[in-house]
């Protein structure tokens, strides 16, 4: 099993960079913000590996992370039942990992369903299996309001920007209304546009 790559990328996608390692590209899937992060020809880029031989369409399928926590996080988030490594893709591009920490301990689907795209039995099945395994997912604020992270959420989504995409933003406001926060990401996104 591989579990790092290190070298320079040769080619950046929507959902994949091709990571050239000793003339070998690897295709690893990765989440949108450490896509964004990683610049065309970086050189010694190391990359966190999950790596996964998907029998019936006959594929090897490399899924990268930055730092290895995360990559626990992946494993832990597809020891659900239901959870394949796309799926815990998907919430690690639209849930911090402090979030996902506070949603299972307060027992909180809906904000999982909002800001995730998870159906409801998925959600709370996450809940059930993962109430005593997040412990260790540090938390930098001691309550967090989920209820208006995912109406912030949830307004940027109906804007249409992506989950990563508002995920990102809203990690960096401040205000204490949804109506402010979402003013905040707004610009925030505003001026990446540019």
């Amino acid at each position: 099993m591989i579990s790092f790559l290190e070298g320079t990328i040769e080619y950046k996608g929507d959902k994949y960079a091709i990571l050239n390692t000793g003339g070998i590209g690897y295709k690893v899937t990765m989440v949108p913000k450490l896509l964004n992060s990683l610049s065309k020809n970086q050189d010694h880029v190391k990359v966190y590996i999950h790596s996964q031989l998907n029998m019936r369409e006959g594929t090897f399928d490399l899924y990268g992370f930055d730092k290895k926590e995360d990559l626990d996080l992946f494993h832990l988030l597809t020891t659900v039942s239901g959870i394949g490594p796309k799926g815990a893709q998907n919430i690690l591009s639209a849930v911090e990992p402090s979030h996902l920490k506070a949603a299972v301990v307060n027992e909180d689907a809906d904000y999982l369903r909002k800001v995730s795209g998870l159906g409801a039995k998925t959600a709370q099945r996450l809940i059930l299996e993962l109430k005593n395994k997040v412990d260790y997912i540090e938390t930098a604020e001691n309550k967090l309001d989920l209820g208006q992270e995912g109406q912030a959420t949830e307004a940027l989504l109906v804007l249409g920007y992506s989950p990563s995409e508002a995920k990102e933003a809203l990690k960096d406001t401040k205000a204490a209304t949804v109506q402010d926060r979402v003013r905040q990401a707004l610009k925030i996104l505003g001026k990446n546009k540019k």
